[in-house]
């Protein structure tokens, strides 16, 4: 992420990095229950008590283990989707009021603990979408809506974040990105089409989100 040479092109990544603001967890979801969603449970309710102080921009960036360098993108995919369901399966917590529940529903986004989450996926799986890719295992990354406060897709500063980012993957990855990041000059709707985004640039048809909670 600090390659001087080939910087990595979420910048608020990378200044989140320098300034000690990314929070970093690691569990395997095959050991039993006490490793798995109750683990990753518990991570983001410790994270979401950090968020709510301090700087505005810090993320959690969750190591699924162990390591599967040759692990397919379909299959970290599938992983990630089963792992946010899990978690969902074991929130006690209502879904927070105002935020609906229908994945069919342009405004719909995971929401956990009562908190709405942006998150997502990264795998050794991606080989063009480099900027998708922290490693050698399935990685998810969880942001809590804060992070965005001052950066909505209608504000000056949000579109000029959100061309920024785009020039830096453009020259990241070696294609495009993806139309499901939307366009800088829009709040971008279907957040969940940006959790775990294809290598290439297709669009799936129909669309249907994966999550079944």
């Amino acid at each position: 992420m600090l390659d001087r040479d080939r910087a990595y092109p979420c910048y608020f990544g990378v200044q989140g990095q320098q300034r000690g603001n990314n929070w970093f967890a690691v569990f395997d979801p095959s050991l039993p229950e006490q490793h798995g969603a109750h683990a990753l449970g518990d991570a983001l309710l410790e994270f979401r008590e950090q968020a709510r102080r301090g700087p505005k921009r810090q993320t959690l960036i969750v190591f699924a283990g162990p390591p599967e360098p040759q692990a397919s993108l379909a299959d970290h995919q599938t992983a990630f989707w089963r792992l946010l369901e899990d978690l969902s399966a074991i929130d006690t917590t209502p879904w927070p009021e105002g935020f609906t529940t229908d994945t069919a529903d342009p405004a719909w986004q995971w929401c956990f603990a009562g908190e709405p989450w942006f998150t997502f996926m990264t795998s050794p799986g991606y080989h063009h979408r480099d900027s998708r890719n922290l490693g050698p295992c399935l990685t998810l990354v969880f942001q809590t809506r804060r992070v965005f406060e001052g950066l909505s897709g209608s504000s000056v500063a949000g579109q000029a974040a959100k061309r920024r980012i785009r020039a830096d993957l453009e020259r990241y990855d070696t294609v495009p990105p993806h139309p499901y990041l939307g366009d800088p000059a829009y709040s971008s709707v279907h957040k969940w089409r940006q959790y775990a985004l294809p290598d290439d640039q297709s669009v799936g048809s129909p669309e249907k989100c994966p999550f079944t909670g």
